[in-house]
């Protein structure tokens, strides 16, 4: 297993018509127990911003279901716009999802699902039912996300994820 364990809006790049992650200086290869086979979990030191999981606000031991969470704050900022927890001070916002594993809201009009696009409700639904799990342990992993992703967009008829070029 690989984390990168600094997934934001900002590490990614556009390179010709696909985004590449980059920034991998929190990243880990996750070696395996020797008697279990699972990936080994691990700590980083210093847990910025307000787009992290609560397990990084506790300090708890991480596992490669950070990028999970973190993926989901992605996921807010491409569907609404904004970051997540957008008007509220960092430390404050830490101190809540360490301690009542809170999820950020959804901006009120992403909450009528009845007039929501499709790939609206399918990013809200991936977001608070895959990515925003409290609990490390029941949350999806990055390889679930995906294949659901993957079968939803060719349900609704999205064959590739090429970004088009606007030249």
């Amino acid at each position: 297993s690989v984390t990168h364990g600094d997934l934001k809006n900002n590490q990614y790049m556009l390179v010709g018509n696909r985004y590449l992650l980059g920034d991998f200086n929190r990243g880990r290869f996750l070696r395996k127990h020797r008697t279990t086979g699972l990936p080994c979990s691990y700590t980083i030191g210093k847990n910025d911003a307000k787009y992290r999981s609560p397990e990084e606000y506790r300090y708890d031991e991480l596992t490669a279901k950070i990028d999970v969470w973190a993926l989901g704050s992605t996921i807010f900022r491409i569907l609404t716009g904004s970051t997540v927890w957008s008007g509220h001070k960092t430390k404050a916002i830490q101190k809540k999802i360490a301690k009542t594993n809170a999820t950020p809201p959804l901006p009120e009009e992403y909450e009528d699902a009845e007039s929501a696009s499709p790939v609206t409700k399918l990013l809200v639904k991936v977001m608070y039912e895959m990515c925003f799990i409290a609990d490390p342990e029941t949350r999806s992993s990055a390889k679930e996300v995906a294949e659901y992703l993957e079968k939803e967009a060719k349900a609704l008829g999205v064959d590739n994820f090429d970004v088009e070029d606007p030249t």
